[in-house]
């Protein structure tokens, strides 16, 4: 969304009026921190838009400045730190670097999970025969200038970000996979995107649950920015009837965050500088 001059107010996705004075960071800043002071307290974050910034070509993903910094002095802190994202697991640990090694990455929406330190990641076998049948699929989406297919092995998405009418393509793209439509594979959206992945074998949100239940956490912050973290900011809200103190943090950037987003989140931040921000602060509270 940019950075306005201070005091000057702005109108979000969801129509809320914003400050831009770094009220949000401070607000954000104190529910995190009062969530992580429960302990055994855990992170779960994002990576596409939240981590690092939204890039015309996804392979080029890098984290921001100071996210690989602040995520190392969280460690030893916190129980757990999690990477939940709808990207292959190893390629999520690619783009982390050295701190990808140290982390829990959970991949393709939840379906793969790769520990620190492991070479292979774990998959549910019941997913391995739909491989074929995303493979079919990808191979008859039309092929139109400026469309990118990511083919993640038990899921893939279709960017249409870097086509001349990205909204005239995405009807285009979604009408053709909905004519095309495989029974054991849905199509949602995202960030001038369309994920395809399997039914019924889990989402972020049975991913955090597992996550929380494993960890036995009983302090938890989430942080994303797209509709297919929706699923993950439902259960953090869940948990909170079940005992578990959490927080749940949006990042915005370019004007792009989903109405639905901004609605399901307690604090909206700007954009992913602004939530490394309060990550790197967050290592300052938590003893």
């Amino acid at each position: 969304m940019g950075t306005a001059k201070p005091g000057r107010r702005r109108r979000r996705t969801d129509g809320s009026l914003a400050t831009g004075d770094g009220s949000e960071t401070d607000h954000a800043l104190a529910l995190a921190a009062a969530a992580l002071a429960i302990s055994p307290a855990g992170l779960v974050t994002d990576l596409d838009g939240t981590l690092s910034g939204i890039v015309p070509v996804p392979s080029n993903a890098r984290p921001v400045p100071g996210a690989v910094e602040a995520l190392r002095a969280l460690e030893g802190r916190l129980a757990v730190i999690a990477v939940v994202t709808g990207r292959a697991a190893h390629d999520a640990r690619r783009i982390l670097g050295s701190a990808g090694e140290r982390l829990l990455v959970i991949g393709n929406h939840g379906l793969e999970w790769l520990e620190p330190g492991a070479v292979t990641a774990e998959v549910d076998d019941a997913v391995a025969p739909l491989r074929s049948a995303i493979t079919a699929l990808l191979a008859r989406v039309p092929a139109i200038p400026g469309v990118e297919i990511e083919d993640k092995g038990l899921s893939a998405t279709v960017h249409y970000r870097r086509a001349s009418d990205p909204e005239a393509t995405r009807d285009r793209l979604l009408q053709s996979l909905h004519e095309m439509r495989v029974p054991e594979l849905e199509v949602r959206e995202g960030r001038r995107s369309i994920e395809l992945r399997p039914v019924g074998h889990g989402n972020k949100g049975t991913a955090l649950r597992a996550i929380v239940d494993r960890f036995g956490l009983r302090g938890l912050m989430v942080a994303g920015d797209d509709v297919t973290d929706l699923d993950m900011f439902a259960v953090a809200r869940e948990l909170r009837s079940e005992g578990v103190t959490s927080t749940v943090l949006g990042v915005s950037g370019g004007g792009e965050v989903p109405a639905q987003v901004a609605a399901s989140v307690d604090v909206l931040l700007p954009d992913p500088d602004a939530f490394i921000r309060v990550l790197g602060r967050l290592a300052g509270t938590i003893r």
